[in-house]
């Protein structure tokens, strides 16, 4: 079974960080833009490694604001794919944001991102609304966004339980 770890991004992984984000969207953000997203109040980073001493392989970015959180971006390195990292980060992200008294988490993706999209119906995010030609794409076309929502309230209880069953299998940190 491959141990992911998930916890705190550290300041010195934003390059790392910048080049997976470049390797997983069209429109990739510089280690200059996750500063500022950083920066930004009521901002968190999330680091996903493969084993204790595991580099940065998977991150995930979000923004709690009063009692809502937004998930900005989640990527995983492409070596790194089809191991759960990106599981990980998405209920890690929730966890945080349960944790810190959200009552819902809010996420944009794009809408032919068939594997995010089973992901986030899997931990109960729906689909919202759409954002019309949101993202543009590397060959200059453009793709609607759809805008996913779940009620932390209802999955408090299996967040809490996802967060003891990390702690207890040691997969966890933060």
């Amino acid at each position: 079974m491959t141990r992911i770890f998930v916890d705190p991004l550290a300041r010195e992984e934003i390059g790392r960080l910048a080049r997976i984000h470049a390797d997983c969207f069209d429109d990739p953000w510089s280690a200059g833009m996750v500063v500022r997203v950083l920066d930004t109040a009521g901002a968190f980073g999330l680091a996903a490694r493969i084993g204790d001493d595991g580099d940065l392989a998977g991150f995930a970015l979000g923004r709690l604001v009063i009692d809502e959180c937004e998930l900005l971006s989640l990527g995983v390195a492409p070596d790194a794919r089809q191991r759960g990292l990106g599981a990980a980060l998405l209920d890690a992200a929730m966890a945080r944001a349960a944790a810190l008294n959200a009552s819902r988490f809010f996420l944009e993706v794009g809408e032919f991102n068939d594997p995010a999209r089973r992901l986030y119906d899997s931990r109960g995010l729906v689909p919202i609304g759409r954002r019309r030609a949101y993202y543009e794409l590397g060959d200059g076309a453009t793709m609607d966004a759809l805008t996913m929502r779940c009620d932390l309230v209802q999955l408090t209880g299996r967040v809490a339980q996802h967060e003891a069953n990390q702690a207890v299998a040691g997969t966890l940190r933060s």
